[in-house]
């Protein structure tokens, strides 16, 4: 055993990325995404179309979900805390995962199957968003600071970076496509919104519990000593945090991203999309399509453009995209018409190819923060001698999280500003009738339509040029910041390994 940690020294390489730890990883981040995206993504267009909030009640929950978000992004950095000083013989990481696994599932049924209204809807949301921001917590912490101790070469890394994300998109896609069309329209099931969240819920759980208990099951964590040489306290996890220049940075520029990529694909996929073209949920699949195409592209062709390419040159390559599909977003959204049937309709089809070029530019820039999240912990080692993967990854999903509470502020303004909630106060009403069987499904339709057909042009270009342009300024804030101040680059990645690799031989000779 000597020799070969020895000949692993001298040849600068950490172990290999097993097979079994590549798939057993990767596929379990199918679920998680799953259940993510149906909170984060359709929590709003469920509150917005099922329960018929006034403009105070609806900014109070809009409040509700910022100081969540803070305080779920305040609570990352002592869940890794606790995550690093876990030492239990099913490993570090996995308990945690699957508790908060198991947890998260029976929240998230829980907020779409409470039958409340009301300001009793809003403190019942307030009770739910917190507890869900605890338990998701638990699981995304230890799932996500489980990469650089599976993965120690740099293209191992990328390989399982990218096939990690390339599994959150298939669950993410599975979920955009699939809830629009059997929660919104005539493919609603139970005939109204309402009934048909609750059964989403209830799947979308079952497969997040099932896939990471895949996880749990077939990973193989690297052996640690029975317990760490000392707990971290909240200080010392400051300190290593703000000691790490890299990962202050890269946690900021993923802030930006994160605010500007939620702004943009919340708004058009809760409200535009329905206000222009209809309230037919099939229409969201439909533009969401050539987005996981392109997502999906840009994750399996990643490791191999890697090689060929710097992060520097492909992420300069994602803005190109990104810029070019806000420009034509705004051009095809004030200048074209849209024509029945919409399924037929040429913007429609314009819209889905500029939201396409916007998610293929961000899904690049998405894989190289992640990449470069995860080079932090090397970048750490080499600086203070310790890695900290779990007190280091709490900053990625920090910086998600208080994103997601930027993003849901900004877009209460938008909406407000737009006079959304005048429009979808009135279709939650039919949709409660429909519920309540007061109404054929005729009568539902029809008068939804009629809904949509008073909503203005003006209400229509303040939606989509404001999400436009408040996304397109922080991507580009980001991309500024990722070229002056992110200095890991491939060539300094595989000096520190080497000089990491070096003082590890010498180690027991030093002793």
């Amino acid at each position: 055993m000597e020799n070969t940690k020895s000949a692993e020294a001298a040849g600068f390489e950490p172990p290999a990325l097993s097979k079994s730890n590549l798939w057993s990883f990767s596929l379990g981040c199918v679920g998680r995404d799953m259940a993510y995206v149906l909170f984060n993504s359709f929590l709003l267009t469920f509150v917005l179309y099922t329960k018929g909030l006034t403009e105070s009640q609806f900014a109070v929950l809009s409040g509700i979900i910022v100081a969540a978000r803070i305080f779920d992004a305040l609570n990352d950095p002592i869940m890794g805390m606790i995550v690093e000083n876990t030492r239990s013989k099913f490993g570090r990481f996995k308990p945690w995962i699957l508790i908060g696994a198991v947890t998260c599932s029976l929240v998230i049924f829980g907020m779409f199957s409470g039958g409340l209204y009301g300001w009793e809807f809003v403190v019942y949301f307030g009770i739910f968003y917190f507890l869900f921001s605890i338990t998701f917590t638990m699981n995304d912490i230890s799932y996500w600071g489980m990469i650089p101790s599976l993965a120690g070469r740099e293209n191992d890394r990328n390989r399982l970076t990218s096939m990690t994300v390339l599994c959150a998109s298939a669950g993410a896609a599975a979920v955009g496509a699939l809830v629009p069309i059997f929660t919104v329209g005539g493919m609603a099931i139970g005939g109204n919104a309402g009934e048909a969240y609750i059964v989403v819920a209830a799947v979308t759980g079952a497969i997040f519990i099932a896939c990471q208990t895949m996880t749990v099951l077939r990973v193989k964590e690297p052996k640690l000593a029975a317990a760490p040489p000392q707990k971290v306290s909240v200080k010392e996890m400051l300190s290593i945090i703000f000691k790490n220049d890299q990962v202050l940075w890269i946690s900021l520029i993923s802030l930006l991203y994160n605010v500007g990529n939620l702004v943009f694909s919340t708004v058009v996929n809760s409200v535009y999309i329905y206000f222009e073209f209809g309230y037919d949920g099939s229409l969201i699949t439909v533009v969401g399509i050539l987005g996981a195409a392109a997502s999906v592209a840009v994750n399996v062709f990643f490791p191999k453009l890697n090689v060929k390419l710097t992060k520097r040159q492909l992420i300069r390559a994602s803005m190109c995209c990104i810029a070019a599909g806000y420009a034509l977003m705004i051009a095809v959204a004030t200048l074209m018409t849209a024509t029945t049937p919409a399924i037929a309709s040429p913007k429609l089809w314009a819209v889905a190819f500029a939201n396409g070029l916007i998610l293929f530019g961000q899904s690049m820039f998405y894989i190289i923060t992640m990449v470069t999240f995860a080079n932090t912990v090397e970048y750490n080692e080499w600086k203070t001698g310790e890695r900290r993967e779990s007190i280091i990854f709490t900053l990625r999903p920090f910086m998600a999280k208080l994103g997601s509470a930027l993003m849901q502020a900004v877009v209460s303004v938008i909406y407000i500003a737009a006079g959304v909630l005048t429009y979808t106060n009135k279709i939650a009403d039919i949709e409660r009738e429909a519920g309540l069987k007061l109404i054929t499904d005729e009568q539902k339709a029809q008068g939804i339509k009629e809904v949509l057909n008073s909503v203005t042009s003006q209400n229509q270009d303040v939606l989509i040029i404001c999400s436009c342009a408040v996304a397109a300024v922080l991507i580009a804030g980001a991309y500024i910041l990722y070229q002056k101040k992110i200095k890991i680059t491939e060539a300094f990645y595989k000096q520190m390994a080497k000089e990491i690799a070096e003082k590890k031989q010498a180690q027991p000779a030093a002793d």
